[in-house]
């Protein structure tokens, strides 16, 4: 018989024999073939070809990108993964698909003994949507016998200029570095301006910082170039309506680990956003920093004879801590606003050298209870033996600036405090306006400075701390700057010009 090209000859004793052969072959399969084992060991752990997946990709299109992560089983027993999944759920920018079946939630899923699989992850971005964040996150996780791990999922939105990496401290890629505002720079991580180097960000640059993540400028120079109406702004880098007001979004955040009789302790220390850490010469003009945790911090910086910052027509607002943080440091400045902090508008501490004419300090936090006055000052500290070490005030002076809050009626509570064992042979605080009716205040600081007299402010509801009495309690006096004008822009009085960073207009 001829079948297909090919002749096929059987005799019956042929296919007797073949037919038993075959039954002896499957018997044999049979009885070699075992059910899978897995096991439920707790402590397994899977590894992963990376900790963290990143899209890193500037988008400048619609477009969607796919990147893979593996997952190994390195172990000598199966296990059954209970599950794999996107933490945002179906709410998240991200996509999964793991060995061809589809997300966000992925279960029950086999993994032999030394072997793997694949989890290719997609994410679209429309960098035109302006709501669409500078970062999106999310995390994979895998649950296997009861046990939780994760891999952290990071794309890049926007069109942005992308600085730093969450895990590290970045230097800037050059020691000149210069931002300029035809895009939006989205700091990720600690960006670190290093020592004799120099960053200069120029007018209306805008600067979106991530969670836990702001600017170093150690033994450096940072020259904030903003100008009216074209303010050089800080703020976080989520763009959600529910986010623009929202305190405590940025802010250089260290995490530590240290070793108690109870075992492994974790710390987390706040640092400020913007944090001068032996800053050499830095200017700050017409910029503004909000939503953060504590919004510039300048520490044991600078010299007598030279500040560390210049600070003018700033303003600095909606921090969950502090406004300005200052430890031993030398600033001077004028025409700065600084309110609504959780704690306070600024703190001066470890003594240092501070000149700031006009400016205005007004707390009226809403977040929650404030227990720390508006203005902090003390020229002491504990060393780490107990014992009380002095750093002087000494050149320090505050001309025509507020400093009040909506704590100043509580009994037993200033919006000034100042906690300082070696008062300045000069006053430090002239013709000023300032909430501190304490017994124990040291009153030898104040020269032509008013104590209690609430601030005509126009409306600190709609937080408008423009003077509207016409009253010349509200006068300041001479400075120890050329102000020509305030921080509207509008001229100044040089004879007798007003308390606080704006100027009545009559």
């Amino acid at each position: 018989m001829k079948t297909s090209g090919y002749f096929f000859k059987f005799d019956q004793g042929h296919l007797m024999g073949s037919a038993a052969l075959l039954l002896i072959l499957m018997f044999a399969g049979l009885g070699s073939c075992g059910k899978v084992s897995y096991t439920d060991n707790p402590n397994l752990r899977l590894s992963f070809s990376a900790d963290t997946v990143l899209f890193d990709t500037v988008f400048t299109t619609i477009g969607s990108i796919t990147l893979p992560l593996k997952v190994y089983n390195e172990g000598n027993d199966a296990v059954r993964i209970d599950e794999i999944s996107l933490v945002g759920g179906t709410e998240s920018d991200f996509r999964i698909n793991v060995d061809g079946e589809v997300g966000p939630i992925v279960s029950d899923w086999p993994l032999m003994a030394e072997d793997s699989l694949w989890i290719f992850i997609e994410v679209t971005v429309d960098p035109t949507d302006a709501s669409t964040p500078f970062i999106m996150e999310d995390e994979i996780l895998v649950n296997a016998n009861g046990a939780d791990q994760f891999v952290k999922l990071i794309a890049w939105g926007q069109n942005a200029y992308f600085h730093g990496d969450l895990d590290q401290i970045s230097p800037l890629p050059s020691c000149n570095e210069v931002w300029t505002a035809d895009r939006p720079h989205v700091v990720y991580g600690i960006v670190e301006v290093e020592p004799d180097c120099k960053l200069t960000i120029e007018e209306g640059t805008q600067v979106h910082v991530h969670d836990g993540s702001g600017i170093l400028v150690y033994q450096s120079t940072l020259e904030v170039n903003g100008s009216l109406g074209n303010e050089v702004v800080f703020q976080g880098d989520r763009l959600e309506e529910s986010y623009a007001d929202r305190p405590g979004q940025w802010g250089i955040q260290l995490d530590f680990q240290f070793e108690t009789e109870y075992g492994i302790e974790e710390f987390t220390a706040q640092r400020g956003g913007i944090w001068l850490f032996g800053g050499v010469d830095c200017t700050m003009d017409y910029a503004v920093l909000k939503n953060g945790t504590i919004g510039l911090q300048v520490d044991t910086t600078g010299t007598v004879g030279s500040a560390a910052l210049d600070i003018t027509n700033t303003v600095i607002h909606n921090m969950s801590a502090y406004g300005l943080f200052a430890q031993g440091g030398t600033i001077d400045g004028y025409n700065n606003l600084l309110y609504d902090c959780g704690q306070s508008t600024a703190a001066f501490t470890l003594g240092g050298r501070y000149r700031l004419d006009h400016c205005t300090f007004a707390n009226y936090w809403s977040e929650g209870v404030r227990q720390s006055p508006s203005v902090l000052m003390t020229d002491w500290y504990e060393d780490v033996n107990g014992q009380i070490q002095i750093r002087s005030l000494a050149g320090s002076e505050f001309n025509n600036c507020i400093m009040w809050g909506n704590n100043y009626s509580l009994t037993d509570f200033d919006e000034l405090v100042v906690s300082i064992l070696n008062v300045p042979s000069n006053p430090i605080i002239r013709n000023s306006a300032v909430d501190a009716e304490s017994e124990d205040f040291p009153s030898a600081i104040l020269e032509g400075t008013t104590t209690d007299n609430v601030p005509p402010f126009a409306s600190y509801a709609d937080r408008d701390f423009h003077l509207t009495s016409n009253n010349s309690l509200w006068n300041g006096g001479g400075s120890q700057f050329s102000i020509l004008t305030d921080l509207d822009g509008f001229p100044r009085n040089i004879g007798i010009p007003d308390k606080g960073c704006y100027e009545r207009q009559q």
